[in-house]
């Protein structure tokens, strides 16, 4: 468990004013956890507020807070102080939050499918078929899309599913993300220019895969 509650170093005891996010940095580069425990203070609500906004419930947002600033910790060295650290550090909580979405809903894929198998050994059912609708075509243009999202850079990616996909406003995001709705609305337009290209690209190339 990450601690709360620092002491020493660039953390002062005294009234002086507190240190800035760049000297706690600094420090927590030269290996000092105890400075890096109060960037931890400092930015934990904003991290777990966005946590829980993404996964639904308290239990996964705690996880997620504590994963984010664990591995946040663990590439210290590689923040270089072009943005934010708070924006640096949000990049790393959405894509940790992500992750954990994308986790839970195979399991969730894999639970139903198994079901499925257990319904259909025991209660076997005639195949039904849709005939206003391809199924191949259907899977190809998910797996398609899905590929196409993967490919886009990590901004983009993560500002697009945020939005399209967990319903972010483009208010919610800029604030999250420390930009401004300008650049989310910015972000959503090349998202979608990328992949619009990218499905270009694949939908000339996957069929042949698929049949190859």
């Amino acid at each position: 468990m990450i601690s709360h509650k620092p002491t020493g170093s660039a953390t002062t005891t005294n009234t002086a004013a507190a240190p800035s996010d760049e000297a706690l940095i600094a420090s927590a580069r030269a290996g000092n956890s105890n400075d890096f425990g109060e960037l931890v203070r400092r930015h934990s609500r904003q991290v777990y507020g966005m946590s829980f906004k993404v996964l639904k419930n308290r239990e996964d947002a705690e996880d997620n807070l504590q994963n984010a600033f664990c591995k946040a910790y663990g590439k210290i060295q590689q923040f270089q102080g072009k943005s934010q650290f708070s924006t640096w550090l949000m990049r790393i909580a959405i894509n940790e939050a992500l992750m954990m979405l994308r986790k839970r809903r195979l399991e969730c894929l894999t639970l139903g499918a198994g079901k499925d198998r257990d319904a259909d050994d025991y209660e076997p059912k005639p195949e039904i078929r849709d005939s206003s609708a391809d199924p191949e075509r259907q899977y190809l243009t998910k797996e398609l899309a899905a590929k196409a999202v993967d490919a886009l850079q990590p901004a983009l990616k993560y500002t697009f599913i945020l939005q399209k996909a967990e319903g972010w406003t483009s208010q919610e995001l800029a604030e999250a993300l420390d930009i401004t709705k300008e650049t989310v609305k910015s972000r959503i337009f090349r998202a979608r220019l990328r992949m619009r290209e990218r499905l270009a690209t694949l939908s000339k190339t996957e069929p042949l895969a698929l049949h190859g």
